[in-house]
Parts: C-alpha cells; sequence; structure tokens
C-alpha cells in the first residue's frame, strides 16, 4: 500500500512544470518622464545617453530574502542589420542607478536598450524586460511620421446612384 502512494507522490512531483510569467514593457518618453533618459550632444554626430532607473522598490530592498538581478543590455544596429550586442554596467547614483553611453547619432537611432528586472531564485523566465528604443527619445513623433509616411490613398469605385430603384412607399418611415 505504501508502495504505490509513494510512486503517486513522485510522479506528482516530477509531473509538475514550472511556469513564470515575463513581463514585456516597452519605455516611451511619457512612462519614463524627463528625467528617465537625458541626452547629451557630445560633438555633431555623437550624442550621450544617460538612462536612470531608480532602485527605491526594488525586491532586495522591500525583503532581503528575494536575491535581486538586474541586467542592462545595448543593441547597437545600423543601416544593414545589428552591428553589436554589449552589457552596460550602471553606476550608483544614491537611490538611483545610471546607464551612460554614447552613440553615433545614425545608430542610436536603430539601437536599443535593454533592462531585464527578475528575482535571482533559479527559475527560467519570469521577471519585467524594459525596452527602450532610442529613437522614440530622440524623435518622439517618429511614429506618426511613420504612419502617414505608409498611409497611401486609395481610390474607392463610383457609384452610380442613378441606377438605383426608386424607394417604395413600404419603405417610408411610419
Amino acid at each position: 500500500m505504501l508502495r504505490p502512494l509513494m510512486l503517486v507522490c513522485a510522479i506528482t512531483l516530477f509531473a509538475q512544470t514550472a511556469s513564470a510569467i515575463t513581463l514585456h514593457i516597452d519605455m516611451t518618453p511619457e512612462l519614463v518622464g524627463d528625467k528617465g533618459v537625458v541626452m547629451k550632444e557630445l560633438d555633431q554626430n555623437t550624442t550621450r545617453f544617460i538612462i536612470r532607473i531608480s532602485t527605491q522598490g526594488d525586491p532586495a530592498v522591500v525583503d532581503p530574502r528575494f536575491p535581486f538581478v538586474r541586467t542592462g543590455t545595448l543593441k547597437v544596429a545600423g543601416a544593414q542589420g545589428p552591428i553589436l550586442r554589449c552589457r552596460i554596467q550602471p553606476v550608483e547614483s544614491g537611490h538611483d542607478l545610471l546607464y551612460t553611453f554614447d552613440l553615433e547619432n545614425e545608430h542610436a537611432k536603430r539601437s536599443t536598450f535593454v533592462l531585464d528586472e527578475r528575482v535571482a531564485d533559479g527559475l527560467v523566465g519570469g521577471g519585467k524586460v524594459y525596452s527602450y528604443r532610442l529613437i522614440d527619445f530622440i524623435d518622439p513623433d517618429h511614429r506618426a511620421k511613420e504612419f502617414l509616411q505608409n498611409l497611401r490613398p486609395v481610390k474607392l469605385p463610383q457609384i452610380d446612384f442613378s441606377r438605383l430603384p426608386p424607394p417604395t412607399d413600404q419603405d417610408a418611415p411610419k
């Protein structure tokens, strides 16, 4: 009797699947505010980007039992596609982390900074991924411009209303 019970327990233990939800968030100037992403022109061709992340609400600060991992990755692209992918190490400034990098203006328009936050509990997945498309901060109206550029006028077919039958008295409102 004990053997079947142990078998059922073992199957139940190994048959369970772990699931974790990863939340992907596209960061925009409206979500970040005026202090979240700062751009400084270094010269005519290069811009310095500073992305400020607050650490006050980190799980490790709220409850030290949850070790917290945060990684920042810069994905640089050019007209021909991806050029480089690298980690950016933050600098602490009070209750904030500053991710700083310099990019050539043409590459910045096609590049993305990705911030990955998760609890380091050994599980696969889970946490939050924040994507900062740099073009959103360089030119906040670029999405509307793209939409208008891709908008094509559609010519509707002409309708000859003279060929329609006249309305009958039965269709008239009462």
